[in-house]
C-alpha cells in the first residue's frame, strides 16, 4: 500500500527513504523509472552533482540517484505542488506531509542549500551538518506559505517520529547531544528514544510563544487535525487517537486529553519492553528478565532513580493501576512475553496429477 490506497491524490516519494533500494522516486504511485533505464549502485560514496551520495546498502535505482539531494528535491515537490493547488483549487484545503530524508543514516548533505549557502562541512560530524540542512528545509516550507499569504489558513506542525540518534551516530563525541539530558535514543524504551518535539503554528489562532506540558502521542494528530479542519472521524477509525485541539488554543482546557501512552519495543521479532507513561509517572517491564522499572518523570526526567522498589512507592495504588493498564494496553496482552511478528506463509498449490 502507498500513499493513494489511503486517499493522497498527488505523491512523491522513495520507499524507503535514503536508506534502502530502489533507488529512485514513485510519482503518483508509478515508478519514475523503468527497469531498462534503471542502473545497479554499489554501496558506498558516490560523487554527484550536489554532492556525495551515500549509499549503505547496493540496490537498483535511477542513474542520476543522489541521497545529498533528497531533502532539496521534496522542498521544491512541495513548493509545485501548493503553487498547483492554489492556481487550480483556491478554494478547497490541500494537505501535504513533508517526510524529510533528515536525519536518518547515511548521513550525506549537500555541498550547497538551495539557496546556495553551505551545507557540508560547516559542523564536526555529518550528521550536525544535516541538522542544520533541517533548520533550512524547515524555513523553506514556511517561507513558502508566507509567501503565498496564507498562513492565517495555514496549520504547520513540526515533529518527529523517534528520539534523536545517539552514539556514533548521533555526534556524541563531539559534544552534541540530539536528546539532551534524557536517558537514551531512538530505538530504546527511555525518554530519549520517544519524547520528541511538536511544535505548532497558525497564525491568528495559536497563541504564540507558548508551550504545552500535557501527555499527548503522535497517534492524536489525526483527531486533532480532523478538529481543526472541521472533518468529522468515523466512529470506526483512529481508536486510539485523542484530540487535543482545544488544549492547542487555550493552555488550561485539558478536558478529554489522554491520561495514559504505552509505547513498545521489539526486536529479533518479539517483544522486549514495554512502557507506560501516566500522571508524571511512567512503568517499564522487561520481558527478558521479567523486571519492572518505574521512573518519576516530573522530578526525574533522566531515568536516573528507579523507585519500582521502593517501599513508599510500591504501596501505592497508582502503581498497581498502571501495572493492570500496561497489560491490558499491550499487543496480545493475554500472550505476553510470546508475541511474534511473523510473515504469513503461502500455502503451496497441489499439483493436479
Amino acid at each position: 500500500e502507498g500513499p493513494w490506497d489511503i486517499g493522497f491524490k498527488e505523491s512523491y516519494i522513495t520507499p524507503a527513504g535514503i536508506q534502502n533500494p530502489p533507488y529512485a522516486f514513485y510519482r503518483d504511485g508509478t515508478l519514475e523509472i523503468t527497469s531498462e533505464e534503471a542502473v545497479y549502485w554499489y554501496p558506498g560514496n558516490h560523487s554527484m552533482p550536489d554532492g556525495i551520495s551515500i549509499l549503505a546498502k547496493g540496490g537498483e535505482g535511477s542513474d542520476d540517484w543522489d541521497s545529498s539531494a533528497y531533502n532539496k528535491i521534496l522542498v521544491n515537490e512541495t513548493e509545485i505542488f501548493i503553487d498547483n493547488h492554489l492556481a487550480h483549487q483556491p478554494d478547497k484545503p490541500f494537505f501535504a506531509y513533508v517526510a524529510l530524508g533528515a536525519v536518518h543514516f547515511p548521513h550525506s548533505p549537500p555541498n550547497v542549500y538551495l539557496d546556495g549557502s553551505p551545507i557540508a562541512g560547516q559542523y564536526d560530524t555529518l550528521h550536525m551538518d544535516v541538522l542544520g540542512e533541517v533548520d533550512k528545509v524547515v524555513g523553506s516550507l514556511v517561507d513558502i506559505i508566507e509567501k503565498r499569504q496564507i498562513a492565517n489558513n495555514t496549520i504547520i506542525v513540526f515533529a518527529s517520529d523517534n528520539g534523536g540518534l545517539g552514539g556514533i551516530y548521533g555526534s556524541q563525541d563531539n559534544g552534541h547531544l540530539s536528546n539532551g539530558p534524557l536517558r537514551g535514543s531512538k530505538g530504546q524504551i527511555y525518554e530519549g528514544g520517544h519524547l520528541i518535539p511538536m511544535m505548532f503554528r497558525w497564525d491568528g489562532k495559536i497563541p504564540k510563544n507558548e508551550t504545552r506540558s500535557n501527555l499527548v502521542g503522535l497517534s492524536d494528530m489525526f483527531s486533532t487535525l480532523c478538529e481543526l479542519a472541521g472533518v468529522e472521524v468515523p466512529d470506526d477509525q483512529a481508536k486510539d487517537s485523542i484530540s487535543f485541539a482545544n488544549h492547542l488554543f487555550q493552555a488550561n482546557v485539558t478536558d478529554g486529553l489522554r491520561r495514559t501512552l504505552g509505547t513498545w519495543r521489539y526486536g529479533f521479532k518479539r517483544l522486549l519492553q514495554e512502557s507506560l507513561h501516566m500522571d508524571g509517572m511512567k512503568l517499564i517491564y522487561n520481558f527478558q528478565n521479567e523486571t519492572y522499572e518505574m521512573y518519576d518523570l516530573l522530578k526525574d526526567k533522566s531515568e536516573t532513580n528507579d523507585i519500582y522498589n521502593h517501599t513508599k512507592i510500591r504501596n501505592r495504588t497508582t502503581v498497581d493501576t498502571m501495572e493492570i493498564t500496561l497489560h491490558q494496553q499491550s499487543p496480545c496482552y493475554d500472550r505476553r512475553g510470546r508475541f511474534l511478528i511473523e510473515k504469513k506463509k503461502k500455502k503451496k498449490k497441489k499439483k493436479k496429477k
